[in-house]
Formats: structure tokens, C-alpha cells, sequence
């Protein structure tokens, strides 16, 4: 299979198990909202802020670790040091995961006390830390199936570990709920364990069965090879994540200060509501983003700069193409699809503001990506450690003065910072041409005539609002786009051509032609 085709198919696969999570999660997160409560999902989020910092610990850039020198020593076929590689990621990430563990449950109550100022979150910490470690070693295992490119078994332990996470918390739930708020929080973080160790002991048996089909010689890889490459992301990301921590601590206090009388349950309805149906769309760039790593990796070593420009081009094309379109329908569509997740569209005005926001988020993303393939990790979490305390800043100046528009208002600051800062990194690295017009301003365009186009055709039915109702409002929609989107120039034969040439035998034929668009 050529490598375009290889690409192409397992993004498909990650991307597609990553959606299928992705609906599954929003829809149980519905759930748990009807469960738990507004106010027991800003506890659980203010848990997870928490959380989020000692996955930071435990992980300690061990997954780029892999992916890296994975892909660097598969790439030249030398099987010996891939096992060595990941003997020693493994073990790097077993000592940090045991230690991320036990210093959050020895301090759970005095992370809660002193610093969410929340007695309540002290029981759950304890029960959070218990996936740590099994989550530290299952991030080696992930970067290990992406460099290797075998995305599916990645696949069928996300989906397994999302179906036991479900079925754990609900069970949990229908225990713990009529025992307050704190042990409903207790049920979704124990639920979240659960389902991390049953992944763990998935991919470690996949690691066993797939590292037999490893061949080749090679060295032994010392174990200084794996912190060069995750310690300045690790010590970097500590800074970035206790930054994000004590900015999602100071929300609530802000809110409260602002006079908001449901301080914790207006910050449960925009981070446990309105942001997983933002991030929704980010199941396609995530996965197409993890994929492009290992490539980039690749053609960085081999100096292969015309291909490394390509694979940029084409992957700001697809992403700002996708996004463009999940944001217009986002805003277009915000109340049909708040009141057909949630039950109601309180929180339809949120999403409506976030949702212009989309394409920098995902474009970020992506830029960090190829920036982390080129071994340019330490810049973007130099980046994101400066877009961090600005945040903070902000947070703490915007929010007691405005209530939870400044923390939209931060938002946005503080994605455009850092986009900007990657961006201009990447240009001084890649020569490849932007092309502002076709990647971004014709989307916009169709995106915005699509989005008055489907209003007006489906205004015209009064149909229910449920799944089924929005799923064909994305689908009017998307048709809309794309018709659109191919009269004002932002599709066409160069696209239609490149998909093409991706199936073609004559892969390196196709892939000159494909360059000329540098």
C-alpha cells in the first residue's frame, strides 16, 4: 500500500472510532448532565482541571517519546532498537505514572482544600489517581501502533475502553446519585479508572502479539534517548498544565465575584456542555493529526523537504476545509443541536460564540503536530506555556468584571496566540505557499450561503428536533457547502486530482504532480 493510500486509510479508521466515541461520549455526557446535574458537572470539571495536571505528570511527553524513535528505527528497519525503544518508553513511563498516583492520592485533600477550595473534590482525586498509572503506559502503547502504523489497534482499545468507561459509570451512577453530589462526581472518576486499566492490560496484549513481527537489527536505545525527547516537553508542559489548572481554578471564583449566584453551574454548563460539542469535529483532526508525526518524522530524516512542505500544504487545506464547515453548521444549527443532545438550548448561546472559533483551534493543532514531526516540541510548549499565563491573567482581570463572557473573551485571546506564534514557527521552517484564499476566505463564503441556504429549506418543515432532525440538517447542510464550496473555488479538479492520484500504482508519478502545487 502506498504511503499517501496508508495514510489516507488509517486516518479513516482512527478518525471514524474516534467519531463513533466522540457521539457515544456526547450522548452519555447528556446522561450524565440529567443525572448529576449542572453543579455536579462543575465539580467533576474543577476534579478534572486537577486531573488534566496530573495527567501531565504521569505521561510526561512519553507518547511523542514513542512515536518518535518508533518511527525513526521501523523507518530504517531495525527491529531490535524499535523493542528497545519501547522497553525503555515503558519504564519511563511506569516510574512517572506510579508517581503522578501516589502524590495525588496522598494529596488529594489538600489539592481540594487549599487550592479548588472545594472540600467536596477531595473523595474523587482519590479515586482519579487510580488510572495514572495504566494511562501513562497506555500513551507509550498508543505512540507505539501510530508510529508502526497499525491505527487500528489504537482503535479497538479506544472503543473498548469507551464502552467499559459507559457502562462502569452508569453502574456507578445508579449507586452513588441518591447519595448526593460528591459521589456521583466519585462515580464518573471511578467509572474513568475502571476503563483505563481494562485498556492497559487491552494494548499491553496487543504490544505482546505485534512486537513478534518486528524485524531487523540495531543497537540498544539508552534510556537518555527517550528523555531527550520528553523531558523539555515534559518540564514545559508541567508549567502550561498547572497554568491551565489554576485558570480553570480562578473561573468559578470569578463568576462568583461577578455576582453569578450559580458560580459552579455556569461553569458546568460551558465546560461539561458547550466544549465537548465544540471539540466534537476534532475526532477527524486529532486523528489526522496524530498520523501526521510519524510522517513528518520520517521525511525530516531523510531531508525529504519538498515532501514535508507537501504533506503541510495538504494538511492545512483539509483541515481549515473540514472546519470551516463543522463551524458554520455549529452556528447556524446551535439551538437544534444544544436541545437535541441536552433537552433544552441553554447552552445553544455558548456554542453559537465558540463556534467561529473552531478552525484556529483545529488549525492549531495540526501546526503543532508537523512542528512536534520536525523536533520543534520545545517551541510550541514554549507557546503554549506563554498562551497559558496570559490566560490566566486574563481569567483573573476579565471574569470578575464581565462573568463568563470574559472567559469566552479569553478563549479566543488566547487560541489566536497561539495559532499565530505556530503558524509563524512553521513558516520559518517549511517552504511551502499559503494560500488564503482557497484554504480559508472561499469555505468561509460557502460555509456562510450553506448556512442560510439549509436554515431556509428546513424552516420550511416542522420536524422534531432529535438526532435524526439534525443529522439531516448536517447532511442539507453539508451538501449546500460542498456545491458551494465548488462554484467559489475552495474544491475542484486539483482536489478531485489528488484523491485520485492517492490510489494510483504509480504512487511517486503522481506524487511529482502533485507537488506542483508548491
Amino acid at each position: 500500500m502506498g504511503r499517501a493510500k496508508r495514510y489516507i486509510v488509517n486516518s479513516l479508521i482512527l478518525s471514524g472510532c474516534t467519531l463513533l466515541m466522540r457521539t457515544v461520549g456526547v450522548a452519555f455526557n447528556a446522561f450524565c448532565v440529567d443525572r448529576v446535574g449542572e453543579e455536579g458537572m462543575g465539580l467533576f470539571s474543577l476534579v478534572m482541571s486537577v486531573y488534566t495536571f496530573a495527567v501531565t505528570l504521569a505521561t510526561s511527553g512519553v507518547n511523542l517519546a514513542s512515536t518518535r524513535l518508533v518511527a525513526l528505527y521501523y523507518g530504517k528497519g531495525e527491529g531490535v532498537s524499535v523493542r528497545s525503544a519501547m522497553r525503555k518508553c515503558l519504564l519511563y513511563a511506569a516510574a512517572f505514572g506510579t508517581a503522578a498516583s501516589v502524590g495525588l492520592f496522598l494529596f488529594a485533600d489538600f489539592a481540594a482544600t487549599r487550592f479548588l477550595a472545594e472540600p467536596r473534590a477531595a473523595m474523587s482525586l482519590r479515586g482519579v489517581s487510580l488510572s495514572l498509572l495504566p494511562l501513562s503506559l497506555c500513551s507509550a502503547f498508543s505512540g507505539y501502533f501510530a508510529a508502526v502504523r497499525r491505527v487500528y489497534k489504537n482503535a479497538i482499545s479506544q472503543v473498548s475502553e469507551q464502552a467499559v468507561k459507559i457502562l462502569s459509570c452508569a453502574f456507578l451512577l445508579s449507586l452513588f446519585v441518591p447519595r448526593g453530589v460528591e459521589y456521583a462526581c466519585l462515580a464518573l472518576v471511578l467509572g474513568g479508572a475502571i476503563s483505563e486499566i481494562f485498556s492497559f492490560f487491552l494494548q499491553f496484549v496487543s504490544y505482546l502479539h505485534d512486537k513478534r513481527t518486528l524485524s531487523g537489527g540495531g543497537e540498544a536505545v539508552p534510556m537518555r534517548e527517550v528523555a531527550r525527547i520528553s523531558l523539555p516537553v515534559a518540564f514545559s508542559a508541567y508549567v502550561r498544565s498547572g497554568l491551565v489548572t489554576v485558570e480553570h481554578i480562578l473561573i468559578p471564583i470569578g463568576l462568583a465575584a461577578f455576582g453569578d449566584p450559580n458560580a459552579l453551574a455556569t461553569y458546568g454548563v460551558i465546560s461539561a456542555v458547550a466544549l465537548p460539542i465544540v471539540l466534537y469535529p476534532s475526532a477527524f483532526v486529532g486523528a489526522f493529526a496524530g498520523l501526521v508525526i510519524p510522517e513528518v518524522t520520517e521525511f525530516d530524516a531523510a531531508k525529504n523537504t519538498r515532501e514535508v512542505a507537501y504533506v503541510t500544504a495538504r494538511a492545512y487545506a483539509t483541515t481549515l476545509f473540514f472546519s470551516v464547515l463543522a463551524a458554520g453548521f455549529f452556528a447556524a444549527f446551535s439551538s437544534d443541536i444544544c436541545t437535541a443532545v441536552y433537552g433544552d438550548s441553554g447552552a445553544a448561546e455558548y456554542l453559537r460564540l465558540l463556534a467561529p472559533l473552531m478552525p484556529v483551534m483545529f488549525l492549531d493543532t495540526v501546526t503543532d503536530s508537523i512542528l512536534k514531526g520536525l523536533g520543534k516540541q520545545f517551541y510550541t510548549m514554549c507557546v503554549n506555556i506563554a498562551d497559558a499565563g496570559i490566560s490566566v491573567a486574563l481569567v483573573a482581570w476579565l471574569v470578575p468584571k464581565i462573568g463568563i463572557y470574559g472567559y469566552i473573551i479569553v478563549i479566543y485571546v488566547s487560541e489566536c496566540i497561539n495559532t499565530l506564534f505556530s503558524i509563524g514557527k512553521l513558516l520559518s521552517m517549511v517552504d511551502f505557499r499559503p494560500r488564503p484564499y482557497k484554504w480559508l476566505l472561499a469555505p468561509l463564503a460557502a460555509a456562510v450561503g450553506a448556512s442560510r441556504l439549509a436554515v431556509l429549506l428546513m424552516s420550511r418543515f416542522a420536524l422534531p428536533l432529535s438526532f435524526p432532525t439534525v443529522a439531516l440538517e448536517l447532511l442539507v447542510f453539508s451538501a449546500f457547502y460542498f456545491a458551494l464550496s465548488a462554484l467559489v473555488g475552495a474544491l475542484g479538479r486539483e482536489e478531485l486530482g489528488w484523491l485520485k492520484n492517492i490510489f494510483r500504482k504509480d504512487r511517486k508519478a503522481s506524487f511529482k504532480k502533485d507537488c506542483t502545487m508548491l
